[in-house]
């Protein structure tokens, strides 16, 4: 269920901040999706993973989040949040 009240906050976070972080979205019921999923270490959804350009995880959580606490996060990496 979090996956569903998820995903207007994936959208927005993809509209916004489209020039700064390529946002992937995997659907996990998608048999070619759960390898990746399993790949990654995807254990339950919605997880939120995010790597730096050269590849790297800096930071996952699992579980419903919130807008502003995401933007928190990558304010901490140094991405800019848009306003």
């Amino acid at each position: 269920m979090g996956c569903v009240i998820s995903k207007p906050i994936v959208n927005g976070i993809e509209q916004d901040y489209g020039k700064n972080l390529q946002v992937v979205h995997l659907d996990a019921r998608n048999a070619d999706n759960r390898a990746i999923a399993a790949q990654i270490g995807v254990l339950m959804t919605p997880t939120y993973v995010l790597f730096d350009a050269k590849g790297t995880e800096v930071w996952r959580a699992a579980g419903a989040f919130s807008r502003p606490q995401f933007d928190t996060i990558v304010a901490t990496l140094g991405v800019e949040v848009p306003r």
